[in-house]
């Protein structure tokens, strides 16, 4: 609890200096990359802290943010050692700064916090920032009283004298030379003086000419010295320029150096990236190797396949436009497929032909039943014919002995008219025999025309009525059968008409499939050329990759040697 409130007294601190070019800090998490403190110091410190010389926005890149930091420590140090005089635990600050780049550690940022406090309350506008401190809350008010204490009990004096001297000593050798003779000068004026003072044995004169040439030689030796010194202080300013600069490249070698240990963890990802493709290209070409065993085998029972296919490409190689003849082909097996399925509902309606069929035959076996007994009744009338003409043989007997009878009669008649005059007796009774007679004559003369009538009728119309009486039943129906078996015969010859024409059909069709399964042989090797191209080219890419990786490691070492010969 103790260190929250430390921590939010430091925020609070921080957001109130005007030359925040953003939001003020809510969390020490805002301070990991440095803008806000450099902000913060270029109010103390304006000639040390450039604001405009870091960078901004960056996000999660954590090596710019420790260049920033680098660049604060490393002017703050400036900053302590040449104005204020004072000289801290730089060091441990600049081992944590790679802590506070990357995960934003509230403890290291709180030890940067506490220098610029330090410098805050140390610095030549140190009452304005006090005034700032006491118009904050209570609470950080207390918070920044014990940081500001245990900042400044941290402050060490800085002496850089003899570091300085050592320095002259090494770029700037003349410079202790001529104090010496400056020393020499005045230890030799201090011996005149005691000589005049002392004895009176030298003119008073001569000892003012000297006088005079020492302070000449004096202040020769004085202009010389300043000379000297605004040349060593020159020397000093080139040798903290070039110490600066010497820091910037440093600083710039070492997020190279970062730059380069990201580029090196992203060449190992990348190099494990490449290592799993190519496990996963090794895995692929065993697969690959599998099925082109697959292939091989395929192949191998491809082989007398291959001789027909052969075969078979002879014979078209001298056949022009094979894929318009292929294009026909299919044309026509689609044209007989339909044709099958055409035949296949005719010869589902068979069933139902056959079965009209069988209905006719045995409506024709009734007919023929029909006839048998109209046959029956013509034999019938036949012998009733027969019976008729033994009647009528028995008429014409009749018929003849009713004629002589007759001309008996007539001559008797004749007689009798003869004998009417002589014989008055006789007319009475002559008419009675005569009327008996006429009537008899005429029943017999209608009798024997009636017989020949009916011989006649016998004769003509007897075969062609019993024709006609057997006919007229029979011969409709047995037409309308005959007829009707007929068309179906000449059906079924059609039908086996077309079921030759599919017998045909379907050996164009073999014959058909054959070639199309040629041409898929074909098209097989060709894919198994590609297929056997593919593997080559993904071995040969295996290799590639083989190579580049080693061409990796090598400059991963070549660069780590580098690396570990610039640190």
């Amino acid at each position: 609890m103790g260190e929250d409130a430390k921590h939010a007294a430091m925020v609070e601190f921080l957001g109130t200096f005007p030359t925040l070019s953003g939001a003020p800090p809510k969390t020490m998490n805002d301070l990991s990359d440095g803008v806000v403190l450099f902000e913060a110091l270029s109010e103390i410190a304006p000639d040390h802290f450039d604001p405009t010389t870091i960078a901004r926005h960056l996000g999660d890149n954590w090596a710019l943010k420790s260049s920033n930091l680098r660049k604060l420590v490393r002017n703050l140090e400036w900053y302590y050692h040449e104005d204020l005089k004072k000289d801290a635990n730089f060091s441990e600050i600049t081992s944590d700064l790679g802590n506070i780049a990357r995960s934003g550690d509230a403890v290291a940022i709180a030890g940067l916090v506490e220098l610029v406090a330090a410098a805050a309350v140390t610095c030549e506008l140190k009452g304005e920032f006090v005034g700032r401190i006491m118009g904050m809350s209570q609470e950080g008010q207390v918070q920044m009283k014990g940081i500001i204490e245990s900042s400044l009990q941290r402050l060490e004096e800085y002496d850089g004298g003899e570091e300085e001297g050592d320095d002259n000593e090494l770029i700037f050798g003349g410079t202790g030379g001529s104090d010496e003779k400056a020393d020499e000068e005045e230890a030799v004026l201090f011996d005149a003086n005691h000589l005049k003072s002392g004895g009176g044995d030298m003119d008073k004169e001569e000892l003012e000419t000297q006088l005079m040439e020492t302070r000449r030689e004096l202040a020769q030796q004085k202009s010389q010295l300043g000379e000297i010194r605004e040349d060593a202080e020159k020397a000093q300013g080139k040798l903290r320029a070039l110490v600066e600069d010497l820091q910037d490249r440093l600083a710039q070698r070492q997020d190279e150096l970062i730059t380069a240990e990201e580029e090196l963890r992203t060449a190992t990802s990348e190099l494990d990236d490449a290592k799993n493709k190519i496990h996963d290209l090794e895995e692929e070409k065993a697969q690959l190797a599998d099925d082109l065993d697959v292939a091989t085998a395929k192949a191998t029972q491809l082989h007398k396949a291959e001789a027909t296919v052969i075969a078979y490409r002879k014979k078209l190689e001298g056949v022009g436009m094979v894929n318009q003849q292929m294009t026909d082909l299919e044309d026509q097996a689609a044209g007989y497929l339909r044709q099958i399925m055409d035949l296949e509902s005719e010869v589902k309606k068979t069933q139902s032909l056959q079965k009209q069929v069988d209905s006719l035959q045995m409506k024709l076996v009734t007919l023929e039943k029909e006839r048998s007994d109209k046959s029956d009744s013509l034999q019938n009338t036949a012998t009733e014919i027969a019976e008729l003409k033994s009647l009528l043989g028995s008429a014409e007997k009749a018929k003849k002995m009713y004629e002589s009878e007759l001309k008996e009669l007539r001559a008797q008649q004749a007689v009798e008219q003869e004998d009417v005059s002589a014989v008055q007796g006789f007319d009475t009774q002559a008419p009675q025999l005569s009327k008996e007679q006429k009537e008899k004559m005429v029943r017999l003369e209608y009798e024997n025309k009636k017989l020949k009538e009916e011989l006649e009728a016998a004769k003509n119309a007897a075969p062609a009525e019993a024709a006609a009486s057997a006919a007229p039943a029979a011969s409709g129906d047995a037409a309308a059968l005959q007829a009707e078996v007929t068309s179906l015969k000449e059906e079924l010859a059609k039908k086996e008409a077309q079921n030759k024409k599919i017998g045909s059909d379907k050996d164009k069709l073999e014959a058909y499939t054959k070639r199309t399964l040629a041409k898929f042989q074909d098209k097989y090797l060709v894919a198994l050329q590609e297929c056997k191209a593919k593997l080559k080219e993904k071995q040969d890419k295996i290799e590639v990759l083989e190579s580049r990786s080693a061409t990796e490691k090598t400059a991963q070492k070549r660069e780590e040697r580098l690396l570990s010969s610039t640190i």
